[in-house]
C-alpha cells in the first residue's frame, strides 16, 4: 500500500513514516512471537542433536555389553604367503603347526595345436563333474578354425556345465582350447566323451581315437594338510578355502609348506569399543554442558542461556547417564567392580568433575583385562548368563530413550506442535497487520483530499476577497 500512495501532498506530513511508526508499535506482538518461534526451533534442533548423539552412545554401549566383542578372536600366521586365516568367536584359544603338503587344483585338460588344416567337425559331447552328466551341442560357425574354435569356447561356456573354455592364440593361425574344472578337487574332475559317431572331442584332439584324455594340462587334485607334526592325523579338502578343519577357523591355503597359526583373544578390538564408548560419552555429555548453561558477560552485562536452560528432562537425562556408571554388578571381584578401578574414569580435576566427561587409561585396562578378564566381561555384561552388567541396563535406558515413542521423541514432537501452533498465529496476525496498514493508509489519503477540498476552498475565498476589495476602492 505505502508504494501506491502519495505522501503529504495536501499536509506536507510523511505518510509513509508514520504509517510506519504506527505499524511498528503494532507489529510488537507479532515480533515477540516470532522470537518464541527462534528460540523454540533452537530447542527442537538442540534435541534432535542430542538424539542423535545419544543414539550414537547407545550403540556405543551394545558394543561393550556384546558377548561378540569380548570373544573377537584373531589369528597370528608365521608365513602369510603360505596361507591365511580369519577366526570367529566360536574358534579355539591354541596353537597349531600345519604342513601344507599339496594344494588344490582344478583340472585342465587342452586340445592338439589346431591350425587351418586341422578338421573341426561338430556333434554332440557328454561332459561329467563329480558325477553329474551333460551334453553339449558344439556347432563350429565360422569362416577360419580361429572363428569357429571360439564358437565352440563359447557354446561349452554357455551350456554352464561347470568348465571354463578358452582360447589361446601360440603363434599365427595356431591355437589351443582349453577346459578348465571350475571348482578344484579330486571329485570335479572333468569326464569328457564324444556322443554316439560323433567326433568333436577326438577331431580336437582332446581326446585321443580310444576316447581317453589326449593331453592333461594339471590334474584334479585335492588339498592335503598335515597337523602338528602328526602323520597320522592328514587331511584333505577339494578346496584351498577350508571352513572345517579347526572349529571357528577359515583357512585359505597359497603354497605348500609348514607354517605356524595361533589363535588369541583379539583384546585390540574390547580396547577400541571402550575408546568409542569413550568419545561417544564425552560427545553427548560436551553437548548437554553447551546447551544447559547460563553464561554473564560482564562487559556488555548481558547473559545468554543455552537452548536447554532448565530444561528438567536434560537434567534427568544427565543423571541417569553419569548415574549408570558408577553402579556394580553382583559376582564380579571388587578389584575390577568399578569402572574407575579399570581405567574408565571421570576426567581430573574441578573442570573436569564439573563437564562429566570421562577419561581412558588404556594401559591399565590391558592390564586388567589380563588379570581379570571374565570379571570385566561380567561388569560389562557380556556374558552368556542373564546378568544385566553396567552397559546392558545403559544400552537398555538409552534404546527407551531412542524409541519412537521415547522422552527425546517426545520433547521434540511437543516442541514442532507449538511451533505449528505459532506458525499458524503469525500467520493470522500478518493478514490482519496488512488490513491494519491498508486502514491507516486509506486514513491518511481521506484527509489529504479532505485538506486538498479545504485548500481549494481557501484559495476561492481568498480569491473572492481580493476582488471585493478591489471594488471597494474603485
Amino acid at each position: 500500500m505505502a508504494g501506491l500512495s502519495i505522501s503529504g501532498i495536501a499536509s506536507g506530513f510523511d505518510t509513509d513514516a508514520m504509517v510506519k511508526a504506527i505499524m511498528d508499535q503494532e507489529r510488537l506482538p507479532l515480533s515477540k512471537l516470532a522470537s518464541q518461534k527462534t528460540t523454540l526451533q533452537a530447542r527442537s534442533d538442540a534435541w534432535r542433536e542430542l538424539n542423535s548423539r545419544i543414539y550414537k552412545l547407545k550403540d556405543a554401549a551394545y558394543n561393550l555389553q556384546s558377548f561378540m566383542t569380548f570373544r573377537a578372536q584373531k589369528v597370528s600366521v608365521s608365513d602369510e604367503d603360505k596361507l591365511t586365516a580369519t577366526a570367529s568367536a566360536e574358534a579355539l584359544l591354541s596353537s597349531y603347526q600345519l604342513n601344507i603338503k599339496s594344494l588344490a587344483q582344478a583340472h585342465s585338460v587342452a586340445s592338439k595345436l589346431i591350425d587351418e588344416t586341422t578338421t573341426l567337425s561338430g556333434g554332440t559331447i557328454q561332459l561329467t563333474i563329480n558325477g553329474e552328466s551333460k551334453e553339449i551341442e558344439l556347432n563350429p560357425e565360422g569362416d577360419t578354425n580361429e572363428e569357429k574354435l571360439n564358437s565352440i569356447a563359447r557354446q561349452i561356456n554357455d551350456a554352464q556345465a561347470g568348465v571354463t573354455a578358452s582360447v589361446i592364440k601360440l603363434a599365427n593361425n595356431q591355437f589351443k582350447l582349453y577346459l578348465t574344472s571350475k571348482e578344484t578337487g579330486e571329485a570335479n574332475a572333468l569326464e569328457l566323451a564324444d556322443v554316439g559317431s560323433n567326433r568333436a572331442l577326438r577331431d580336437l584332439g582332446i581326446l585321443d581315437e580310444g576316447g581317453e584324455l589326449a593331453y592333461q594340462v594339471r590334474a584334479a587334485t585335492d588339498a592335503e594338510i598335515e597337523l602338528n607334526g602328526d602323520a597320522s592325523a592328514t587331511a584333505r579338502r577339494a578346496s584351498n578355502q577350508i571352513t572345517d578343519l579347526i572349529p571357528g577357523v577359515t583357512l585359505t591355503l597359497k603354497e605348500e609348506g609348514t607354517v605356524t597359526l595361533g589363535v588369541e583373544l583379539d583384546q585390540d578390538k574390547i580396547v577400541q569399543a571402550v575408546k568409542g564408548f569413550v568419545d561417544a560419552y564425552n560427545s553427548v555429555m560436551d553437548y548437554i554442558n553447551q546447551h544447559k548453561t547460563f553464561s554473564y558477560n560482564e562487559v556488555t552485562k548481558s547473559g545468554n542461556k543455552g537452548a536447554l536452560f532448565g530444561d528438567s528432562s536434560l537434567m534427568h537425562i544427565e543423571s541417569q547417564i553419569r548415574n549408570a556408571l558408577y553402579q556394580t554388578v553382583e559376582g564380579v571381584d571388587p578389584s575390577a567392580g568399578l569402572l574407575s578401578l579399570i581405567g574408565i574414569k571421570g576426567a581430573s580435576g574441578i573442570e573436569g568433575a564439573k563437564s562429566g566427561r570421562l577419561e581412558f587409561d588404556e594401559e591399565l585396562f590391558k592390564t586388567k583385562l589380563d588379570s581379570n578378564f571374565d570379571d570385566i566381561a561380567k561388569l560389562f555384561g557380556a556374558t552368556s548368563d542373564e546378568t544385566k552388567g553396567i552397559f546392558t541396563r545403559l544400552h537398555d535406558d538409552l534404546f527407551e530413550w531412542t524409541s519412537t515413542d521415547g522422552v527425546l521423541k517426545l520433547k521434540t514432537n511437543t516442541i514442532e506442535r507449538e511451533i505449528t501452533s505459532i506458525d499458524e498465529q503469525l500467520s493470522a496476525m500478518e493478514d490482519r497487520l496488512a488490513k491494519r496498514e491498508e486502514y491507516y493508509y486509506a486514513k491518511f489519503m481521506a484527509m489529504e483530499k479532505a485538506l486538498a477540498t479545504i485548500q481549494s476552498q481557501a484559495t476561492w475565498l481568498t480569491a473572492q476577497i481580493g476582488a471585493l476589495s478591489t471594488t471597494w476602492k474603485r
